[in-house]
């Protein structure tokens, strides 16, 4: 009977678990939203699009894209959306993006029933979402500075944990030196000071009153000239005067003007209605059957949907600058980077550095013989120049490979974004000191929106050493007594601006230097 206990303990624990792990379940929120309610969009691009992704109306998820295929020359996004949505038949569709390499997804922006106007129709299950927007709106931007106010709350916040700091360095430390200044000047120590400094003030006065009598001669002079330059002052106020109420008469003949030529105006709008509605001996003249026909409009509207696309190739254009600084641990020497990265289209991309370090230029390497002895002396010379990169690239999703001329060398690599683009893993193969290549491998983490912490090992596959410079019987700095070459590791920091940020830079340090010039 005892079996039977012990069966009977594990089927109530086992029906306990599973209660508890179906209310669990139960309390979990589902993410999908349920619905049979179809459309379907046309987008031109249909990059970062994905099955699955969420629709959304001002910020709530009212359903999932389905499916994403190719229909023509345009991207066909198929939605499934909750069954007790109404949407107009004219609202409008647009692509959002939460991250700069996250997913899109879709918001739909309905249209509003103005008043006196007819009921709008509403979107039927099945039907087209026929007005897309492909680009930014001022919705985007908005949101933009909805993001950007948390960071400055943080901001603040730290600041006001400075003034904290501050106030308690001066109720502590700063209160201290101000009772050991009150001593020291109780002491009279200053008396002496002020009153060389009044004997000093006493020659000045000498001074100044012999100046004046010096140049008592040349008042009449003076007098005259600032009488000449007020009677200039007058001249040029008349004449700004007599400009400015000659450029209100000519707005003001401008204006008659135009209302002149109203009444051939309105004429020319009655003549191309009448073109349009086919007034005339036959039922539309040939340009009224250019302007109404359908074909003509296709065909139109293919032309210029091709010029906007060759246009947006160059509209994709986009670019980062920066400067980067690293300092080698052993070797205890910075090196300095300019950086400037050009992106033609969404997958191709062209690197270009300048860096200024302790190794100079690419060292110059020669061999040299003894007549008659077996000896090699092996000689090279490190030049004080800059050393550049130029690399073409191409971005292949979270993957960029580029090559091309690395540290004036010819070089390749390879760089990895990950956690939304915060972290930059980059490897880089190139020339060096020994016959095997130089394998640099960084990382860059992201701090703050534009400033990143570099760390990593250089000349990774090379045993590290010291490589004595013969300088003579001149003096040099001590840093030019040898030179540190293979493996190292290395610290740093970087600065990234995209085309947003110095836009903004421009903007605000522009206004300030436009405000401070007319002040």
């Amino acid at each position: 009977m005892r079996w039977v206990s012990r069966a009977t303990t594990v089927a109530v624990v086992i029906v306990v678990l599973a209660g508890v792990a179906l209310w669990m379940r139960s309390r979990v929120p589902s993410h999908e939203v349920g619905g049979s309610f179809l459309t379907w969009a046309k987008f031109r691009d249909g990059s970062r699009l994905a099955k699955g992704s969420p629709v959304v109306i001002a910020g709530v998820q009212i359903g999932e894209m389905t499916d994403i295929a190719i229909e023509g020359r345009f991207a066909r996004v198929d939605m499934r959306l909750r069954d007790d949505v109404t949407i107009p038949v004219d609202s409008f569709v647009t692509r959002r993006a939460d991250s700069l390499f996250g997913d899109s997804y879709l918001e739909i922006i309905p249209t509003t029933q103005i008043e006196g106007a007819p009921p709008q129709r509403m979107l039927r299950s099945g039907e087209q979402l026929v007005h897309v927007i492909e680009g930014s709106s001022t919705d985007a931007v908005l949101r933009a500075m909805d993001r950007g106010l948390p960071k400055i709350d943080n901001a603040i916040d730290l600041l006001h944990r400075r003034v904290v700091d501050g106030r308690k360095a001066v109720n502590g430390s700063v209160l201290e030196g101000m009772s050991v200044a009150d001593s020291w000047l109780a002491d009279g120590k200053i008396e002496g000071p002020i009153e060389r400094a009044n004997q000093a003030l006493g020659r000045i006065d000498d001074l100044t009153t012999r100046g004046a009598d010096a140049l008592g001669g040349t008042t009449p002079r003076l007098v005259t000239t600032l009488r000449d330059l007020e009677e200039r002052s007058d001249t040029a106020r008349t004449a700004i005067r007599d400009a400015r109420s000659g450029l209100a008469q000519a707005l003001a003949d401008t204006r008659a003007g135009l209302d002149r030529i109203d009444p051939q105006v309105e004429q020319a709008s009655q003549v191309m209605a009448a073109i349009s509605n086919g007034s005339g001996d036959d039922w539309k003249g040939t340009l009224g059957t250019l302007i109404n026909s359908p074909e003509l409009a296709d065909d139109l509207e293919d032309a210029s949907s091709a010029g906007r696309e060759a246009v947006g190739s160059f509209y994709r254009f986009k670019s980062w600058l920066g400067m980067r600084i690293e300092l080698n641990v052993f070797a205890r020497l910075p090196r300095f980077y300019a950086i400037a990265e050009i992106r033609a289209r969404t997958d191709k991309f062209y690197l270009v550095e300048f860096e200024k370090g302790p190794l100079g230029g690419v060292p110059a390497d020669n061999i040299t013989d003894a007549a008659g002895t077996s000896v090699y002396t092996r000689r090279q010379e490190i030049s004080d120049k800059l050393r550049f990169t130029a690399q073409f690239g191409k971005q292949m999703g979270p993957f960029a490979f580029r090559g091309g001329v690395k540290d004036s060398t010819f070089g390749f690599g390879v760089d990895v974004l990950a956690m939304n683009g915060r972290l930059k893993l980059s490897t880089d193969v190139f020339g060096s000191f020994d016959p095997k290549p130089r394998l640099k491998v960084a990382a860059a983490f992201a701090v703050f929106r534009s400033i990143y912490v570099i760390a990593g090992v250089d000349d990774a596959l090379n045993t590290p050493g010291n490589l004595r410079i013969n300088r003579g019987n001149e003096d040099v700095p001590t840093q030019f007594d040898e030179v540190r070459f293979g493996r190292d590791y290395f610290i740093g920091g970087a600065l990234h601006f995209d085309d947003a940020d110095l836009a903004t830079l421009l903007r605000v340090y522009g206004a300030v230097l436009a405000g401070a010039l007319t002040l």
